[in-house]
């Protein structure tokens, strides 16, 4: 879990007077899936997307639901995939009762591996959904645009 900070007391510049109950401790979601499909690697991974839904429920936050893939095969057909394990993740959340305005998917292929790609291990742990937390829609809108221009300035060009 992590701490989020509410956007509207620091935009008013008044951090100086933060208290505890200013702050929640934010659910993590990291899903991982098996080689090659939008096949959760076990079980354990469904239950931290049951897991988020409630948080996101309780909390009336917004979330960005990450796809990312290892290298494993042609950049193009990484961005399909993740683009596919996103979607996924976030049908399931609003299944589970989340608003779908609170959510969107988004795959990023290969192009933000968090381990080494080039070791099967590495590989293993950035077949992965991940999800990142925002106060509103406008920040979750933000953070969308501005990713899907950091993106596109890099797709497809990983693996040259």
């Amino acid at each position: 879990m992590k701490k989020i900070i509410a956007s509207s007391v620091i935009s008013l510049g008044i951090v100086s007077s933060l208290v505890a109950q200013d702050c929640i401790m934010v659910a993590d979601l990291n899903v991982e899936f098996k080689n090659d499909t939008t096949i959760y690697m076990n079980n354990a991974e469904r239950q931290e997307v049951v897991e988020f839904a409630a948080f996101l429920k309780k909390t009336g936050l917004y979330a960005v639901v990450e796809g990312h893939t290892s290298k494993f095969a042609s950049a193009t057909y990484n961005y399909d995939l993740s683009q596919r394990r996103a979607v996924k993740v976030r049908s399931e959340l609003i299944r589970l009762g989340v608003n779908p305005s609170q959510v969107k998917a988004m795959g990023f292929g290969e192009s933000s591996p968090l381990y080494n790609n080039n070791t099967e291990m590495g590989a293993q742990k950035n077949r992965r959904v991940i999800a990142e937390v925002f106060n509103s829609a406008s920040e979750l809108s933000s953070y969308v645009t501005s990713e899907k221009k950091r993106i596109s300035q890099i797709k497809y060009k990983e693996q040259s």
